[in-house]
């Protein structure tokens, strides 16, 4: 697409007349001949010129009639009809390459669906303007939401150069986690113990994600080779994370314990016996002792 100017110009035979008229009748004459262009209303334009097609202008008293309401009043603001405070602040926003990695970081956070306020607050910026912004850049209305779906969604984006690679993997992880995947990547160690687990679930599925994608690329017996050892290490994660769950209940089941029995002593009787007493103690030394963890083989140990 190429931009042409579009001037006035006489036909040839105006051209002939004008050339038998005096100055003064040419002043004239070319006074009348724009006083008649500004009652039809005619000006000079601008439009886009597309080979060996045929282009079509259009009038800016038709943007009424657009039933998007974010692109009708970006068409306002655009042709100068409504001047938008915020939709020049979106546009200056983008093309701003000092905010380039905040505005890709706005759009992760309203793809995770976070509000244009919480947004705004985080990024000392005015609700009206992360709105302008997710109306004219990340409108996710109609992204699909089925995983298949999405995911070529947006592997098509970045293939159309519209996002890039990285903005890609981050909308996947951000499908999955919501804002948590927003929060592993900025500060790992402000999780809490139940979104640590919940990244360990999406790290271990995509070691899964990443072991099919081996399996379909194997060519050739050493590939295979490859394949059976990772094969191997992934059942050893596995067998370790069941460990780890186990553990950990067993864990909270001793805490409770422990706690059962420091709550029980304050209702002790006077009556009771030293020997009770002895005992009480001794269960909970044993309730907070810390026991060695048992050590299993490997799989590839058994064989």
């Amino acid at each position: 697409m190429t931009g042409a100017s579009v001037q006035f110009s006489f036909t040839s035979f105006f051209k002939k007349a004008l050339a038998r008229l005096t100055l003064t009748q040419k002043d004239l004459l070319l006074m009348l001949f724009n006083k008649k262009l500004r009652q039809a209303g005619d000006k000079k334009v601008f439009v886009p010129s597309y080979k060996e097609e045929k282009v079509e202008v259009w009038s800016g008293k038709y943007i009424s009639l657009i039933v998007d309401t974010p692109l009708r009043n970006f068409l306002y603001h655009v042709t100068k009809i409504k001047y938008s405070k915020a939709y020049d602040f979106a546009i200056r926003y983008r093309n701003s390459t000092e905010h380039l990695r905040n505005f890709c970081v706005i759009g992760y956070s309203i793809f995770a669906g976070l509000s244009d306020a919480v947004i705004a607050h985080r990024h000392k910026l005015l609700p009206s303007q992360i709105r302008a912004l997710r109306e004219l850049f990340f409108d996710f209305t109609n992204a699909p939401t089925d995983v298949v779906a999405r995911a070529a969604y947006f592997t098509q984006l970045a293939d159309n150069n519209i996002i890039s690679d990285v903005d890609r993997r981050y909308f996947k992880i951000i499908g999955s986690l919501g804002e948590l995947g927003l929060k592993a990547e900025a500060d790992p160690s402000s999780l809490t113990e139940d979104e640590k687990d919940k990244l360990n679930g999406y790290l271990a599925d995509s070691m899964l994600d990443n072991v099919t994608s081996l399996y379909f690329s194997i060519e050739d017996r050493k590939d295979a080779l490859a394949y059976n050892a990772v094969i191997n290490n992934l059942a050893s994660f596995f067998i370790k994370k069941e460990e780890i769950s186990y553990f950990r209940a067993k864990v909270r089941n001793l805490d409770a314990s422990t706690n059962r029995i420091v709550n029980e002593r304050t209702d002790y009787n006077t009556g009771i016996q030293d020997e009770d007493i002895m005992a009480i103690e001794m269960i909970s030394q044993l309730a907070l002792k810390e026991n060695v963890l048992p050590e299993y083989k490997l799989i590839t140990e058994l064989i």
